[in-house]
C-alpha cells in the first residue's frame, strides 16, 4: 500500500498537468458519448424512462465500485487504474462502434456504454486525486487540484455542444468514434509517461490492523474516517452540499422553461458551464495555505445564496448573474475540498478516503433526483400556493424548491461552521503526523 509521499518537486508538478491534459481528452470523449448515448435512447424509443435508465447505468457501478477500488489503489499505487480505464473504455467503445457498423444497435449496448463510463470514471477520478499529493509540492496542492477542477469542468461544458454538433451533422456513430480516437490518443501518451508515475508502495503485512482481506481494508477506510471526526464531517458537508445541487439540477431545468424559452435555457446553461470553467481557470493559479476550510464555507454559502435568488426573481438578466457566480463557485469547493482531504489523511489510506467520499456523493445525486421529482410532480398537481410572492402552478412550485434546495445548503454551512472538527481542519498538519485508529 502507499506509505509515504514520494519526493515532490515542480517537475512532479509539470508531470501531473501532462497527466490531467491526458486525461482531459479521454474526459471530452466520455463527455460525448454520454451525450450522445442518452439522446439516441430518448430519440429510439421515445421514452423518458429509457433515458433514466441511462442515467441510472451511469450511476449504480461508481456507487458499488468505488470503495473497492480505493482500497485497489492504497495497495498498488493509482497509476494502473489510470490506464485500465481507458483500455476498459477503448474495449467497450469498439464492441459498441463495431454494433453500429454492422446496424446491431440497441439499448443493450446503449446501457453498456454507460456502464462503462461510469466504471472508467469511478477508476481514474480517485486514482488522480490520489496522485496528486505524490507529485506535486505541498504548496501547489491547490493549484494541482484547481487544474483538475478546470478540466473536469471543460470536458462537462464541451461535451454536450461537440456531440450536438456531431448529431447535427452525423449520427451516434461518429459519436462513438470520437470517443475511440480521444482513447488512442491517450493510451500512448500514459505508456510514455508511465515511469515518472511510480509511487511507494509497501506490501509488507507490518501493521496489526491489516490483515490484506479486502473487506478488512474497507472496513479500517471507514473506521479511519468514522475515527477521524473533521475528515468525516467534511465528506458529510460535501454529501450535503451534492444532494442540494442535485436537487436544484432537477427542479431548475422546468423553472426556468416555466417562464422562459428552450433558447434562453441553453444560454444560462453556457454561462453557468463558463462560470465553472473560470473557476476552475482561477484555482490553478492559486496557492491555497490557510484557512481552507473557510474559503470552502463560505463558497458553500454563496452557492447556497445564488441557488435561493434563482428562486426569488424571473428576471433572465439576473438569474444568468446568478448561475455565472453559481458555476464560478463550484471549483473553489471541490478544489478546496480535495486539498483538505489530501492534507488531512494518511497517503496510505488515500484512495479509500476520496473512493468513500465519492460513494457518499454519488448515492446522494440520484436520491436528490428522486426526491426532487415526486415531490415536484406532487406540488404542481396539487395546484398548491405556498410562497404568495411566487403565485401558484409550476413557477410557484419550483421556485419554492430551489428556495428550499438553497435554504438546505445555507442553513449547513451554518450548523457545520460551528463545529470544533470543522475547525480542526483550519490547523496546518503535516502529513507526516501519525494517526491511530
Amino acid at each position: 500500500m502507499i506509505t509515504s509521499f514520494s519526493k515532490q518537486t515542480n517537475r512532479g508538478f509539470t508531470i501531473f498537468l501532462m497527466v490531467v491534459a491526458t486525461h482531459f481528452i479521454s474526459l471530452l470523449g466520455s463527455s460525448v458519448a454520454r451525450f450522445g448515448l442518452g439522446v439516441w435512447a430518448y430519440q429510439s424509443t421515445g421514452q423518458v424512462s429509457s433515458f433514466a435508465v441511462v442515467l441510472v447505468a451511469g450511476f449504480l457501478p461508481a456507487i458499488v465500485l468505488s470503495p473497492f477500488i480505493g482500497i485497489w489503489i492504497d495497495r498498488k499505487g493509482p497509476r494502473l487504474l489510470i490506464l485500465l480505464g481507458d483500455i476498459i473504455g477503448l474495449i467497450i467503445s469498439s464492441i459498441i462502434f463495431s454494433s453500429l457498423l454492422l446496424g446491431n444497435i440497441s439499448m443493450v449496448h446503449v446501457i453498456a456504454g454507460a456502464i462503462s463510463l461510469s466504471i472508467v470514471s469511478s477508476m481514474q477520478t480517485p486514482a488522480l486525486q490520489t496522485l496528486a499529493p505524490n507529485l506535486v509540492p505541498k504548496e501547489m496542492l491547490s493549484r494541482a487540484n484547481g487544474v483538475f477542477s478546470m478540466a473536469s469542468s471543460t470536458s462537462d461544458v464541451l461535451g454536450p455542444v461537440i456531440g450536438g454538433v456531431i448529431m447535427g451533422f452525423g449520427s451516434i456513430v461518429y459519436i462513438i468514434g470520437a470517443e475511440l480516437v480521444t482513447y488512442c490518443i491517450a493510451i500512448p501518451i500514459l505508456l510514455i509517461l508511465w515511469t515518472k508515475l511510480t509511487v511507494k508502495v509497501n506490501n509488507d503485512n507490518e501493521d496489526s490492523h491489516e490483515n490484506n482481506s479486502i473487506l478488512g481494508d474497507l472496513k479500517y477506510g471507514f473506521n479511519y474516517l468514522i475515527e477521524h471526526k473533521s475528515l468525516l464531517t467534511l465528506v458529510l458537508l460535501f454529501t450535503v452540499l451534492n444532494f442540494a445541487l442535485g436537487f436544484n439540477q432537477v427542479v431548475g431545468q422546468p423553472y426556468i422553461l416555466s417562464f422562459g424559452t428552450v433558447e434562453q435555457f441553453g444560454l444560462l446553461s453556457s454561462i453557468y458551464g463558463g462560470g465553472m470553467v473560470l473557476g476552475g481557470v482561477l484555482m490553478s493559479f492559486i496557492k491555497l495555505k490557510k484557512h481552507i476550510i473557510w474559503l470552502v464555507l463560505i463558497s458553500n454559502f454563496g452557492i447556497g445564496v445564488f441557488i435561493t435568488l434563482t428562486g426569488l426573481f424571473n428576471n433572465m438578466l439576473l438569474i444568468a448573474v446568478f448561475w455565472g457566480g453559481l458555476g464560478l463557485l463550484l471549483p473553489v469547493v471541490n478544489t478546496g475540498t480535495l486539498t483538505l482531504i489530501q492534507l488531512h489523511t494518511e497517503p496510505k489510506l488515500l484512495g479509500r478516503v476520496f473512493s468513500i467520499a465519492r460513494t457518499f456523493a454519488w448515492i446522494s445525486l440520484p436520491l436528490a433526483y428522486i426526491l426532487g421529482g415526486i415531490i415536484a410532480d406532487k406540488l404542481v398537481a396539487s395546484n398548491v400556493n405556498i410562497i404568495p410572492y411566487l403565485g401558484s402552478g409550476e413557477r410557484g412550485v419550483y421556485g419554492t424548491l430551489l428556495l428550499l434546495a438553497g435554504g438546505l445548503i445555507i442553513v449547513t454551512v451554518a450548523i457545520f461552521a460551528q463545529l470544533k472538527y470543522i475547525k480542526e481542519l483550519d490547523r496546518r498538519e503535516e502529513n507526516d503526523v501519525q494517526h491511530n485508529v
